[in-house]
């Protein structure tokens, strides 16, 4: 699978079609970034992030969540524009992003947006919900915005990223208590070495060129980019 994003062009070793997008109640995409990003895809709300969708004059086909966050307005208008909207008790035991995850029907490759930014706790949230989906449902999710981009890397994944515009860094993070992993066209690169959460220690590496590829062999990893600072 070949994704053309603004920040240049990744390649998933399993991703397949149909691909699709989401936007989550997180820190707002940019609405230029996320038009470009997400243009020509079958969109899905979160709660606010129906917000950053109509921003971007973008709008989804559902719509989930419990409308205690962005302007009413925004429903109201996606309403209008066909939109299929699911809306739920504030009082709950699921976050707005899960009760998405579960109505939407089968994805090849999940672009999620909105998914950064914001407290700690959501944030942390939102990884472990969107990497349980991918292992559920065998679909590669991305989660990316303007300034980040995580990608989940299973056993046997690989990917190749050629940026447009270099990222100020690049990480490896363990999501397993311990992985394997390999990284080239780096400052530092890896060949079959073990990361661990014990030992998280892949972090802030620099691309040396436009391009860069990355393996999980054990474990489940995050090929993480940063341009921010």
């Amino acid at each position: 699978m070949e994704l053309l994003l603004p920040q240049g062009k990744l390649i998933l070793s399993r991703g397949k079609l149909p691909l699709a997008g989401l936007v989550a109640g997180g820190r707002g995409p940019d609405p230029n970034w996320l038009l470009a990003a997400m243009r020509d895809l079958p969109l899905y709300g979160a709660d606010k992030g129906v917000e950053y969708c109509v921003r971007a004059g973008l709008y989804p086909v559902l719509a989930c969540g419990d409308r205690d966050s962005g302007h009413a307005g925004s429903w109201e208008k996606i309403k209008a524009h066909g939109t299929k909207v699911m809306t739920y008790l504030v009082n709950k035991d699921a976050t707005d992003l899960s009760l998405l995850l579960k109505e939407m029907p089968p994805v090849g490759t999940l672009l999620a947006s909105g998914v950064w930014g914001g407290r700690a706790d959501h944030l942390y949230a939102n990884f472990l919900t969107l990497l349980q989906y991918q292992k559920r449902t065998k679909t590669p999710v991305v989660l990316l915005d303007e300034w980040e981009m995580l990608v989940f890397l299973e056993k046997g994944d690989r990917l190749s990223f050629e940026a447009q515009k270099l990222p100020k860094a690049l990480s490896l993070l363990p999501f397993s208590p311990v992985c394997e992993v390999s990284i080239d066209g780096v400052r530092w690169p890896l060949e079959h070495d073990v990361i661990s959460s014990e030992n998280p220690y892949a972090v802030s590496n620099k691309m040396t060129g436009r391009k860069t590829q990355a393996s999980c062999h054990a474990g489940i990893a995050g090929f993480y980019l940063t341009y921010k600072e």
